[in-house]
Order: C-alpha cells, then sequence, then structure tokens
C-alpha cells in the first residue's frame, strides 16, 4: 500500500488541501495543482490544462455539472493519465469554460474509490493510501 502526504498549500493568505498531479495528453506530461474536493463529483480542470496538454476540450463527452450555487455548467470529460503521488492510472477529467473558480478541482470519480483520502485540518496535511 502506497502513502503520500501532502502539505496544504497557500490561496489567497489561506491554507488549503491543493495538490500537486501530473496529468499526460498529446504533448507529454504537464504538472499541475488541483484542490481536492470532496463535493466535486468529477474533476474538473481550467480550459487552459487542456491547452497546455494539447487536448481540444470541446471533443470530450458533454454533460453539465451542478455547481454550488444550483447553477449547471458544462463539462466536457475525458480519460487521462493521471499520477498522484507514486500511483499512475486514468482517470475521467472534465474541462470547462465556464468553472467558477481560478484552480483545478480534484473531485470523487475515478479518485476517491483509489485512494483512503484523509484531511488533517490541525496539521494541515492531505494523505493519499492506495487501496
Amino acid at each position: 500500500m502506497n502513502k503520500v502526504k501532502f502539505p496544504y498549500k497557500s490561496y489567497k493568505g489561506e491554507l488549503y488541501p491543493i495538490i500537486n498531479i501530473l496529468l499526460e495528453g498529446p504533448y507529454g506530461l504537464l504538472e499541475t495543482e488541483a484542490y481536492v474536493d470532496t463535493g466535486a463529483t468529477i474533476s474538473i480542470f481550467l480550459t487552459t490544462i487542456a491547452s497546455d496538454l494539447g487536448i481540444d476540450y470541446t471533443k470530450g463527452k458533454l454533460t453539465h455539472i451542478m455547481v454550488g450555487d444550483g447553477g449547471f455548467i458544462p463539462v466536457y470529460a475525458h480519460i487521462l493519465p493521471i499520477k498522484i503521488g507514486p500511483i499512475s492510472f486514468k482517470a475521467r477529467i472534465g474541462f470547462s469554460p465556464s468553472l467558477g473558480a481560478d484552480f483545478n478541482l480534484l473531485g470523487q470519480k475515478d479518485i476517491f474509490d483509489r485512494f483512503i483520502i484523509s484531511f488533517d485540518k490541525r496539521n494541515k496535511v492531505v494523505t493519499f493510501r492506495s487501496y
């Protein structure tokens, strides 16, 4: 069983469970950050990430995802190689031109069923442990 700890990162003066991950696309590997979001059904990334990977995000499977204010945003889902710590696998990654945040969201589908994820808010650490 592999385990990796990520210290929380600062965002606008506060500390959050933001981790580094690797994604792979036609242009190769890209290291980026994502907020570990227990409330997100799927991972949703900024469209600039798709562009940096060499992906036309509009070619993905279109779905509409409900966001915090009850509205829906278009999300174009792709299956991509991803690496969290030492673990590589494929996951559904959505891209949305309407993402209201200026950061990527690491959601439940294909991620939370692969790891035991624990949030240690006091020590500002999020731990991913593979099954």
